[in-house]
């Protein structure tokens, strides 16, 4: 019976596991696609034109920079970070 115990926590890990690399593989994937999205609003002319008049991005491209940042990074740490046990 342990040993049945042991195969099947063994069997949910790996299930865990498979969920935590899914779900890392699209945060990584969604923060690429917000962080191409908000730089390419950062070489339009309007984003040029806000830059040069306001000092600074628009609130929406500052979104779409930092929400990508944000879900990159967290997908980078959910691969790469330390496992728990």
């Amino acid at each position: 019976m342990n040993g049945e115990r042991l195969t099947h926590r063994h069997d949910d890990n790996k299930e865990i596991n498979m969920a935590r690399k899914s779900i890392a593989a699209g945060c990584i994937l969604f923060g690429a696609i917000l962080l191409y999205i908000g730089y390419g609003k950062t070489q339009s002319v309007m984003g040029g034109l806000s830059k040069t008049f306001s000092g600074g991005y628009s609130t929406e491209t500052m979104a779409y920079l930092i929400g990508g940042g944000v879900f990159l990074i967290t997908g980078l740490v959910m691969v790469w970070g330390k496992k728990k046990r």
